[in-house]
């Protein structure tokens, strides 16, 4: 059945995410955004990533409100909070891979962002997971939520995204081209700025990439946003696009034209034991 909790925004409000997954899998896009249907299963790297995430806008709202927390603190934190979430619809995508792997890479990337990035940060922060929006069209409304929205210690407005991935991209490509620049582009009304810096910080590598955004690439981001849009709006049929992300992607059990190799099964294995298949999502399912 829907689940009504998957889409917390009009219908009209395209967030990153929501315009990504119909670039990447237009009948995933189908089941997630216009039916609600609930994935059977979320993988490990998604899972650290949002723990991680989750960590460091405490370590952020701990400085905010005064306090120095230290890199014990942090970890035991990412440890309550791992223990307290991960559930039986995490999978291990790669059978042959582990718990522990994930659980000590997250503890390596918060130790190194703690000693590096965040003992020498200076900036003052205005927002933590800030809701950012902007109206594009009469029927067209851009939202998302930056994980951190500062100020550098000489006054530049900033926005950051945290990113967990193996590979630091550099900015040019179809998700880092336009995610936190969009947010930045957002962050100019909401703060009254001419210009804003856009980052990423790969929290497996240690480093952060910057980008300015002024008001004229502003508008030129928003009027390729706006086409990514109505690209979806004029789509009448959301066929499978099948590829590498099949055995990551939560409705695999259902897709007839999945394409999950045994090595990266993990996922597949979780939903057909749990039952959480989808027969009636866009052919037979899988037998």
């Amino acid at each position: 059945m829907p689940d009504s909790a998957l889409a917390p925004t009009p219908a009209n409000a395209y967030s990153f995410s929501r315009v990504k997954c119909f670039h990447q899998c237009p009948l995933r896009y189908r089941l997630r955004y216009l039916e609600g249907r609930r994935e059977s299963f979320r993988s490990i790297e998604s899972f650290l990533g949002t723990t991680v995430h989750e960590v460091l806008e405490w370590l952020y709202a701990e400085r905010m409100r005064g306090a120095s927390p230290d890199e014990p603190a942090l970890l035991e934190i990412f440890a309550a909070r791992w223990s307290a979430h991960f559930d039986d619809t995490v999978a291990l995508v790669r059978v042959d891979d582990r718990e522990d792997n994930h659980l000590r890479l997250g503890r390596e990337m918060l130790s190194r962002f703690f000693n590096g990035t965040f003992t020498r940060d200076r900036s003052v922060t205005i927002a933590l997971e800030q809701r950012l929006a902007a109206t594009l069209a009469t029927s067209v409304v851009f939202t998302g939520f930056a994980d951190r929205v500062g100020r550098t210690d000489g006054g530049r407005l900033f926005v950051v995204d945290y990113k967990t991935s193996k590979a630091a991209g550099n900015g040019s490509d179809f998700s880092e081209g336009l995610q936190a620049p969009l947010y930045a582009a957002c962050a100019l009304g909401h703060h009254g700025e001419r210009e804003a810096l856009a980052g990423y910080h790969y929290l497996r590598h240690g480093f952060t990439r910057w980008q300015t955004v002024e008001e004229a690439r502003a508008r030129e981001l928003f009027e390729k946003f706006l086409a990514l849009v109505r690209e979806i709006e004029l789509a009448s049929e959301f066929p499978p696009r099948p590829g590498a992300l099949c055995a990551w992607c939560g409705y695999n059990a259902g897709c007839p034209a999945a394409e999950v190799p045994e090595p990266l099964s993990g996922g597949l294995r979780k939903a057909e034991a749990l039952g959480r298949g989808l027969p009636d999502a866009g052919g037979e399912g899988r037998q």
